[in-house]
């Protein structure tokens, strides 16, 4: 083999002992990435969370784009974590996502795991994710952070003293579903009320169109942002 094929192959077993895979899996997109042992962006690869009834498809969406990100870094990552929305349970491996219809006891773990043998992978709650990197990274000299995530869902985690509080089956602190108005909308968890059900993106949508928003059908909050830092009252 030749000098440089050798060194390669010994760059890439280093960067294995000190990278790591990171997939996000939301209601509107899947990201993933390949970040070093700081927290540095290697690679990031994104899709739109297919709207579909079949499971299948959106794992195999999960797996290109985390493919596609693993190719651009051009290496095999040590670790895989998944920061997905909720409801989730821990001990199985499995996520049911409110804003994934098709996903009710999804296998994520088992996924990845058969897709990338020999790698560790560990799953948490997209909230969790978000509030323990705030703290590593910009809140560290807090004790405690409680991070909101707000997308097509409303997320939350909650960390003490550097420790992520997941609770007995792993969506503590997920403040989405908090009812705070009991006569309020209907959530797609089934309650009414939730902070989701008022103050996620497509609920500020709705709202911005019962308020007198004229725009498109289907124009999304990113829309509606953009045309609100351009002065529309």
């Amino acid at each position: 083999m030749p000098k440089d094929g050798r060194q390669r192959i010994i760059q890439d077993v280093a960067s294995a002992r000190r990278t790591a895979l990171a997939v996000d899996v939301g209601g509107t997109k899947i990201a993933a990435a390949v970040v070093d042992a700081d927290g540095s962006l290697l690679s990031r690869s994104e899709c739109r969370t297919p709207a579909t009834d079949h499971a299948e498809m959106v794992g195999d969406a999960l797996l290109q784009t985390a493919s596609a990100a693993i190719k651009q870094a051009e290496l095999t990552p040590h670790v895989i974590g998944i920061g997905s929305a909720g409801p989730l349970d821990l001990a199985a491996g499995t996520v049911s996502p409110v804003n994934i219809p098709a996903w009710r006891g999804y296998p994520i773990v088992e996924l990845l795991s058969r897709e990338h043998p020999g790698h560790e992978v560990r799953l948490a709650g997209d909230g969790h994710c978000m509030a323990l990197g705030e703290y590593w990274r910009r809140t560290h000299s807090m004790r405690t952070v409680l991070g909101m995530v707000v997308s097509t869902g409303v997320g939350g985690g909650v960390v003490v003293d550097g420790q992520v509080q997941t609770g007995p089956t792993g969506n503590a602190g997920h403040v989405g579903h908090m009812v705070v108005d009991v006569g309020g909308p209907a959530c797609r968890c089934g309650g009414r009320g939730c902070v989701e059900a008022i103050a996620s993106g497509p609920a500020m949508v709705r709202w911005a169109g019962e308020n007198g928003w004229d725009a498109p059908d289907g124009a999304a909050a990113a829309v509606r942002a953009t045309s609100a830092r351009r002065g529309d009252p």
